[in-house]
This record gives C-alpha cells, sequence and structure tokens, in this order.
C-alpha cells in the first residue's frame, strides 16, 4: 500500500520542482534580455521633442535618445508627451524612461540614473525694458512659463508673480514683444534656440540667472525598471559627455528649422 500511495507524491513533487525552476529560468532570461525594447515618454516641447508635418520626430531630446539606442544597441521607443503626463506615465510604470529637469519630488518618485544635461534657467525681459529682470522685483506682474514645466523650487512656491503657461518659448516670446506679460522663464537651451528659429539676436532680451545648472535627467520608473539598460544608457551619456556630443547637441548649431508651431500636443 505504501508504494502505491508514493509515485503520486514523488511526482507531484518532481513537477513543483520543474514549475519552479521554469519560474526561474524565465526570470533570468528576461533580466538577462538587456536588449528588449524601452519606451520613453519625452516631453513634447520644442526645441525638446516634437513632431513635424510628415510625422517625424524631432529635436534635442529625441536625438539624445536615438544616439543611446544606437550606442547601446537597445531600442527606444519614444513617445511624445505633455510634460504632466510624461511624469505621470513615468511615475505608474507606463513608460521605462523619461528625460525631465531634476527635481525632489521625481528623486522620489523614480530612479535618477544620469545627468544629461546641465542647464540655467533664465528669467528674459525686452531689451528696452526699464525693470529689473529679477524674479523678486516681478511682484504682480506676468511671467510666463513652459506649462507644466519644473523651474526651481522659488518659482515653484512663488504666488506674488501671475503665473502664465504657454506651450512653447516662441508664443511667449510674442506676448512679450506685444506688452501681455513682462518676462519669460525658461531654460538657456530653450531660450536661445528660440531666438534662433525666429531668427533674432540674443540682444533683442535682456536676461538674468534665475536658476544655474538645473540638470536635465534621465530618469527610470520604479514600477518598470529596467537596470541593465540603465546601466548602459549611464556609460553612454558618460561617452557622448566625453566626447563633446551632449553639447553640441544642446548648445551647438540647431539640425532644424522648423518653427515651434510644428508642434504635436499629445493628449
Amino acid at each position: 500500500m505504501r508504494s502505491v500511495t508514493r509515485y503520486p507524491v514523488l511526482i507531484a513533487g518532481w513537477f513543483l520542482v520543474v514549475l519552479s525552476a521554469f519560474h526561474v529560468a524565465s526570470a533570468f532570461s528576461a533580466e538577462r534580455n538587456p536588449f528588449e525594447a524601452v519606451t520613453f515618454a519625452i516631453p513634447d516641447v520644442w526645441p525638446w521633442a516634437y513632431e513635424v508635418d510628415d510625422g517625424q520626430l524631432h529635436g534635442s531630446l529625441i536625438e539624445v535618445v536615438q544616439r543611446l539606442s544606437e550606442i547601446t544597441g537597445i531600442s527606444v521607443i519614444p513617445r511624445l508627451r505633455p510634460v504632466r503626463r510624461a511624469i505621470v506615465e513615468l511615475r505608474s510604470g507606463s513608460v521605462h524612461f523619461s528625460i525631465l529637469f531634476q527635481n525632489p519630488e521625481l528623486d522620489i518618485d523614480a530612479i535618477n540614473v544620469s545627468q544629461v544635461v546641465r542647464v540655467n534657467i533664465l528669467l528674459a525681459t525686452m531689451a528696452g525694458s526699464d525693470y529689473p529682470v529679477l524674479l523678486g522685483d516681478l511682484k504682480g506682474k506676468r511671467v510666463a512659463f513652459v506649462r507644466g514645466t519644473y523651474l526651481g523650487e522659488e518659482f515653484k512656491r512663488d504666488t506674488d508673480v501671475v503665473k502664465v503657461p504657454v506651450h512653447v518659448v516662441d508664443q511667449a516670446v510674442d506676448m512679450l514683444s506685444l506688452g501681455r506679460i513682462s518676462a519669460i522663464l525658461a531654460s538657456d537651451h530653450n531660450l536661445y534656440r528660440t531666438l534662433s528659429s525666429r531668427q533674432q539676436s540674443r540682444d533683442t532680451l535682456r536676461f538674468s540667472e534665475h536658476v544655474p545648472g538645473l540638470n536635465g535627467t534621465l530618469y527610470m520608473s520604479r514600477a518598470a525598471s529596467r537596470p541593465e539598460a540603465a546601466r548602459r544608457f549611464s556609460a553612454a551619456i558618460e561617452q557622448m559627455q566625453a566626447d563633446g556630443e551632449l553639447h553640441r547637441i544642446f548648445y551647438g548649431k540647431a539640425t532644424s528649422a522648423n518653427k515651434p508651431a510644428t508642434l504635436l500636443f499629445a493628449q
């Protein structure tokens, strides 16, 4: 009787062992496959990233992501998103990565992988204006900024200025020239590229440095992490930094002459 009941138990035991081994092997295989495609939520803000009339994606962040793919061999799927939605998708795990201005909340909610670029946040007014170019001196005045963009803790907490959200800095420059706003708060990369696209010199505006050295950061989702891909991306970014490639992408001559009006705002 013992020999009869023993075999089903042994078979069941072996089945559990095989099943467990299968799950371990599957997990190990997924962990060891760094070349599986990853998704990026890219802020849909000219000149960082935008879609032109023929459906092609352009912009400095698009170029960075493409180069990361070329260097690492990891396929990348970029998805243009409004800034706030990019953050939501990163937090929820709908995407694996995003490149956003570093801020204390994101450093908690996501994984800070690597610094991609270091920009200065500038406050800009018309060259002929006579008021101080300092946020603290603009109480009650209208200050334009790109909707959803983190521009430092001081501006985030400021309740004295009238904050005017815009889609692109080009729109803000128009408003500034018409006297509808008093100042623009944006990155030097965005302001300089915008003036260049309008064929205007930097002398058109007066600038003051509001936040020196704000990092544009590669973040990885905590809910959909790809640690091996992150390690490879970080090494690629270090290589691009050493070669001067990142500086060329963000501060060299723009590779596209498309105007900000060609932006497609994803919903």
